[in-house]
């Protein structure tokens, strides 16, 4: 079966829908929070402006609302991290004996829990061998929307410790923003490429 891409809008929407009702705004009223309801037969559609966030019964608590939100925000999470991972399969070009790891279980951990926004990224040693060159990598992705900060280092036995790969990159580069996850991580990957092509003594994994 095709996985279908993550709904943006959505996600958006979800979101804002979650943050209304929690933390500071955990009192404060629905009207307030820009939520809407329509009950048909049994269910209850709840709506963040004009679009459907959630499906309830017809009695919740404010924290089956919330944990409604974020249920629904996972499954969209886990498309968007599909969507990326095959970006990069394609186009992320690793530096020979590193690995890229998504941390997507510590993710939905926070996510459920405290209803954290950001996905960890990282291209790290795969401890099978001793790279000439060590590289670390964080991108440190965004699910409100298609948005990221990347963090890029690597050392060798010429530098004094790690040196910041993107030091003289572009700020949209270091911080992307898409249209799309697909999008977003075939630009970090084209930033990520090009600062390990730049770096000497980088060999890239066949």
């Amino acid at each position: 079966m095709l996985q279908t891409a993550p709904n943006i809008a959505y996600l958006k929407a979800a979101w804002a829908a979650f943050a209304g009702i929690s933390g500071a705004n955990a009192r404060q009223s629905y009207e307030a929070a820009g939520l809407s309801f329509t009950r048909i037969n049994h269910s209850t559609l709840v709506r963040k402006n004009d679009i459907q966030v959630s499906t309830m019964p017809i009695h919740y608590t404010r924290h089956e609302l919330r944990v409604g939100f974020l249920g629904r925000i996972e499954n969209e999470v886990r498309k968007a991290v599909a969507e990326m991972e095959a970006v990069f399969h394609r186009d992320l070009c690793l530096p020979d004996g590193h690995q890229l790891v998504i941390e997507l279980d510590e993710c939905l951990r926070m996510l459920r829990r405290r209803g954290h926004r950001s996905l960890s990224m990282l291209i790290l040693p795969d401890g099978a061998t001793t790279p000439e060159v060590c590289v670390r990598v964080e991108m440190r992705v965004f699910l409100d929307s298609p948005r990221a900060c990347v963090f890029a280092h690597a050392a060798d036995a010429t530098t004094r410790g790690f040196v910041d790969l993107l030091e003289e990159a572009p700020k949209r580069a270091r911080v992307p923003r898409a249209s799309n996850y697909g999008e977003l991580a075939a630009q970090m990957s084209a930033t990520l490429n090009e600062a390990f092509a730049a770096f000497p003594r980088v060999r890239m994994a066949a």
